[in-house]
């Protein structure tokens, strides 16, 4: 819905389609003349509204209306001055409603239902205001008619006072500045690979920041902008525009502040890619745009449109950058007017744009962002726009340092020997100095701090979980600061788990030390100690630093510590260093400009990592002083470098030059063997110090009284508040403690009674067991006494027979001799008279004789083998008594045992 606007005396005309046209009569005339009219609004109603600045109350009010469906076809007309009325009428010309514009309080569009809009008005009913709502067509005539309010409201009554009858010039600068919405919903640059090409990621909101400067001595007044468009390259076609949403809620569009050269406006507009797509944006590559806006001049028939050509590359959103070189080039143009004479009115009209590249303004651009309100939500790395950037801060990590196996062995001899933390090994200064091992600065750092596994166990773990716990009012400071901390290192990238450990160690210390809560800075040094500890460990070390090493004391309320340090410092300077003290008081270079940062993050913003740790190193070693040893050695080593710097080069020297200047290994080792070197006398410093306290107290006692009164009132109320905070804290925690006692003493009283009931049955089961035990005892001997008789007789009868069975071995084995004997007689007496009867055979009665001998011994085995078995038969007896009673003494002890269980 791109519009062009003409101008015809005081009377504005607009050009669009399906719009009616106005009658030349009545109010319609009136209207026209004095006011810019928008027809075929819906007027959906008004309603009391609580606040009447509330944008989250205007949209439900909005939201509450377009359900209602009850909205009215009327003609909303914005008066061209602040001196008018913002007038609603119907299509029969009759006002419905009438607002003065110095009445109008607020004015917003529904984020919801982008084509709704409303404003709210000081009319006052039983003390509330009243909100108006409307519904456009699109969001496009939203945006419209927010923009003419917002010009309106905003306008004053200057004029161009140039006159001429011939064609005037003007020289205007064009600066562009891209930035876009990160996953948080932070406002950060787009980075740059080349000065005209901006890296965006494909859905991410774009906002586009367009600053317009007058650099010529005569001066012509821009009144408005009608519009900031976004198109394809080389586009003469005006329906291949985007026209660029403006949020502005009772702000002009255009903001006006003053530079060297001439007036400066800065001009701002959202690009959302998905609900905005460019299709001549798709595809891979370099993709050409152009960045048009139209603003009108007062006096000037036409509007005057500047375009500016850029270069988009689109990349995915899980792409990653790190910020590189930036560019912010501009566009010089110059604006020529001829005269008009059909106007009295506006006398000029526009005869020519003609743009040319310039070279780029620093500080022109930072201008920019102090004028538009970005400057304190973007860290210092964005506002780089010099070619030669800063050192990414979270760099140079050291974790794959090798070290020698002598110096490994030393300090494993010292951690050996080191087994009381409260008293240290004389010659750990000299070796911390050296470096401490990577491997080993877990153990040593929670030596250094005097933290033990049992101070975690007992104290820190306890007020590390209780405080994650507790609402925490600097909880948005420290998501803001997250992205912002070691953006150079992996570990803190976002969506690490280096960021979720950090967010719980910050918002844990903010918790539990109330008076400080958390500081920007405080994050570069729980970095710095999460690289080598764990959550809990991080928290109690970063604790000491802060209470024991005095750390804590330059973060508290108006940073009184922190303005002694750097008074102290400069006494250093001037004493060691009095050329380059004279340096910085001829350029009026104040100690804060370049010191705040390495004081309140120890370092570790900016310097190399590997710098950094030996930093820590030496600060845990040899406590707070190593901030002056440090900073005056920087600034010694630096010396000729400073000396030949104006203001600016000696800001950019502190900001990019130094700390790059020891990324090598060497310079930082000369940096902290210079450090080491550095002697300060206590007498000096705390003279120093007397001198500070004294400067402090002359300059309050020249304040007003009263207003010192005020002052220290204020505090005594702040600290009063604050003392009352923990002192609620400390009731509800002690509330809570005996809340949690009375639960825990009810249970052991209830486990108390359990106890003694079964103590009671324990008692008298035991005295059961011990009657029981003394009835066995007696079965058992009596048992036993059976057994042994029984065993004895055993015993008798195995002997006797076995007596008998010898006897019967005895009878058989002389039976058999005797046998064998008359049976070699017998045979004797055969050989003889076989020879006597000369072989002839007869019968001879021995050799019946012989079978009955023969049966006799027969007789005699078969004795034997009853006796035998007659004996095996005892025997079996005998083992068959001796398990029954085994078994019998086994069953009467296992009842034993089990009763003496029960």
């Amino acid at each position: 819905l791109l519009y062009t606007i003409k101008f015809e005396g005081s009377r504005m005309e607009r050009e669009h389609e399906g719009e009616k046209a106005e009658d030349a009569n009545g109010l319609a005339d009136d209207l026209a003349a004095q006011s810019t009219v928008f027809d075929n609004v819906n007027y959906m109603g008004r309603a009391v509204i609580g606040s009447c600045v509330s944008n989250v109350e205007a949209n439900s009010i909005i939201g509450e209306l377009f359900d209602y469906n009850t909205d009215s076809r009327v003609s909303l007309a914005i008066p061209r001055s602040s001196d008018g009325c913002v007038t609603i009428f119907d299509d029969d010309k009759e006002v419905l409603h009438s607002d003065p514009v110095k009445s109008v309080l607020y004015c917003t569009k529904s984020a919801a239902l982008p084509h709704c809009f409303a404003y709210t008005s000081g009319k006052r009913d039983g003390g509330m205001f009243y909100c108006h709502a409307f519904k456009c067509k699109d969001s496009d005539i939203c945006s419209r008619i927010l923009n003419c309010m917002a010009t309106t409201f905003n306008r004053g009554h200057k004029k161009n006072s140039f006159s001429s009858d011939g064609t005037l010039e003007f020289e205007f600068e064009l600066s562009t500045e891209i930035l876009e919405e990160d996953s948080s919903g932070n406002v950060v640059p787009v980075v740059q690979d080349s000065k005209e090409t901006f890296k965006l990621r494909e859905t991410r909101i774009q906002h586009i920041i367009v600053t317009v400067t007058q650099t010529t001595s005569s001066t012509l007044i821009l009144e408005r902008c009608c519009g900031l468009f976004l198109g394809p390259p080389d586009c003469s076609d005006p329906d291949n525009y985007l026209l660029l949403d403006m949020p502005i809620a009772l702000v002009p569009e255009m903001e006006m502040g003053t530079v060297s050269t001439g007036p400066l406006y800065t001009i701002k507009g959202v690009w959302n890619p998905v609900l905005q797509p460019c299709h001549w944006m798709k595809g891979d590559g370099v993709k050409g745009a152009t960045i048009a806006i139209d603003v009108v001049a007062s006096g000037v028939l036409d509007p005057i449109r500047f375009e500016r050509r850029v270069q988009f590359k689109i990349y995915p959103d899980t792409e990653r950058f790190f910020l590189s070189s930036r560019y912010h080039s501009q566009q010089n143009y110059t604006v020529t007017l001829k005269p008009n004479t059909d106007d009295e009115h506006r006398r000029f009209s526009l005869s020519s744009v003609v743009d040319k590249p310039v070279t780029s303004s620093p500080s022109r651009l930072k201008s920019l962002f102090a004028g538009i309100g970005f400057v304190d939500e973007m860290s210092d790395d964005y506002m780089e726009s010099d070619g030669e950037e800063p050192l990414i801060s979270g760099t140079d990590d050291v974790a794959t340092e090798e070290v020698s196996e002598e110096i490994m062995k030393t300090w494993n001899d010292l951690l050996e020997e080191w087994t009381d933390f409260c008293t240290r090994p004389p010659e750990l200064v000299k070796l911390a100095r050296k470096g401490i091992p990577n491997c080993l600065r877990r153990e040593v750092w929670l030596r250094l701090g005097g933290v033990t596994k049992a101070d975690i166990e007992d104290n820190y773990r306890y007020k590390y979980e209780e405080s994650m716990l507790i609402d925490c009012p600097h909880e948005q400071v420290i998501l803001w600061d997250l992205n912002r901390t070691f953006p150079g290192n992996e570990f803190f990238n976002e969506g690490q788990e280096g960021q979720m450990r950090l967010y719980h160690v910050c918002k844990s210390y903010a918790g539990s030390d109330t008076e400080v809560g958390y500081c920007q800075g405080l994050s570069f040094i729980v970095a710095v100690l999460l690289l080598h500890l764990n959550e809990e460990e991080a928290f109690a070390l970063f604790s000491v630093i802060m209470k024991e090493y005095q750390f804590r004391d330059m973060f508290k309320k108006g940073f009184q510590m922190l303005q002694l340090k750097f008074y102290v410092l400069e006494r250093l300077i001037a004493d060691q260093m009095p050329d380059l003290w004279d340096h910085f008081q001829d350029h009026e270079l104040n100690t804060h400009m370049y010191a705040s940062q390495w004081f309140l993050t120890l370092f570790s913003a900016k310097f190399p990592l590997g710098l950094v740790y030996r930093i820590v190193d030496m600060f845990l070693t040899e406590g707070p002083d190593t901030l002056f040893k440090i900073a005056v050695s920087l600034l010694k080593l630096s010396k000729s470098d400073l000396l030949s710097q104006d203001f600016e080069g000696m800001l950019k020297y502190f900001r990019v030059s130094l700390p790059k200047r020891f990324m090598k290994k060497k310079q930082g080792q000369k940096l902290l063997a210079a450090a080491a070197s550095v002697k300060l006398k206590p007498g000096k410093v705390a003279i120093w110090e007397a001198e500070f306290h004294k400067i402090q107290e002359e300059s309050r006692s020249l304040e007003d009284p009263i207003r010192r009164l005020e002052h220290m009132l204020k505090q005594s109320i702040e600290a009063n508040h604050r003392l009352e905070q923990e002192n609620d804290m400390l009731v509800q925690h002690l509330t809570q403690n005996q809340v949690n006692m009375r639960h825990q003493l009810d249970e052991l009283e209830k486990r108390n009674l359990e106890l003694k009931r079964d103590l009671s049955k324990m008692s008298s089961c035991y005295e059961e067991v011990v009657e029981s035990n003394a009835a066995l005892s007696a079965e058992i001997l009596k048992t036993k006494n059976l057994y042994h008789s029984s065993v004895m007789e055993g015993d008798d009868e195995r002997a006797r027979h076995k007596h008998t069975i010898q006897e019967y071995h005895n009878m058989c084995r002389a039976l058999e001799e005797r046998h064998e004997k008359e049976k070699q007689e017998l045979n004797q007496e055969v050989i003889e008279i076989k020879a006597q009867v000369g072989g002839d055979a007869i019968d001879i009665p021995s050799e019946q004789r012989l079978r009955v001998l023969e049966m006799e011994l027969a007789k005699t085995k078969l004795c034997l083998v009853e006796a035998n078995c007659k004996a095996q038969e005892y025997e079996h007896k005998c083992t068959s008594l001796h398990d029954k009673l085994k078994n019998y003494e086994t069953g009467v002890l296992n009842q034993l045992k089990a009763k003496l269980n029960r």
